[in-house]
């Protein structure tokens, strides 16, 4: 997402969160293009350095426009680059057809003409799998969650999680996520979590 007015980033025990740049594209590329990673993002098949060029593009332009976007997640220990979490615009079928699942799309520009449309605030990432299974996910999302309620002052946030990444559901599950309903994104059925929101005060 991007950061408040005067906010550089955010920061956890053992991670920092700021806005991505041009120069993090070697290492999106490198996540996108894993297997292991893609199979439980966007298209469900890694990425050409084409196509991360285009995630970075409309990245940038949602930052510009939307106050949204990834942010870059950097752990404290050695400085090193490993992953990125943060909310991402969502565009939801408003009127899905009989028996259909709504789609959903994170580019404004592949959505058809004419589709009628309701947008989301989802919180999402992605990390390299070294990093794998040290709460690095839970403890990103939650620094990302907590900004979004405390600063942004958000009253909705989602988060759409395949439902073979076991991972994911744990997180969803220490978080206590409720699964609401399914919806397609290319050509893949992912289910709908919602965030608790804490009552505002």
């Amino acid at each position: 997402m991007t950061l408040a007015p005067g906010t550089d980033y955010l920061e956890s025990e053992r991670l920092v969160l700021r806005r991505i740049t041009a120069a993090d594209l070697e290492f999106l590329n490198r996540l996108h293009a894993d297997p292991e990673v893609a199979r439980y993002i966007g298209p469900g098949r890694p990425r050409s350095a084409e196509e991360s060029r285009a995630w970075f593009e409309s990245l940038m332009w949602s930052y510009e426009n939307l106050n949204l976007g990834q942010l870059a997640v950097r752990r404290k220990s050695d400085g090193r680059l490993i992953g990125r979490c943060g909310l991402s615009d969502l565009a939801v079928e408003a009127e899905p057809g009989a028996g259909s699942l709504p789609r959903v799309w994170y580019q404004r520009d592949q959505i058809p003409q004419g589709t009628r449309l309701v947008f989301e605030c989802e919180l999402g990432y992605t990390f390299d799998p070294e990093t794998w299974g040290k709460g690095y996910a839970t403890e990103a999302a939650r620094c990302v969650f907590e900004y979004a309620c405390s600063v942004l002052r958000l009253s909705r946030v989602i988060s759409i999680i395949n439902p073979a990444n076991t991972r994911s559901l744990r997180v969803a599950s220490r978080f206590e996520m409720d699964l609401t309903d399914s919806v397609e994104l290319s050509g893949k059925r992912l289910d709908r979590y919602v965030w608790r929101m804490p009552a505002l005060g």
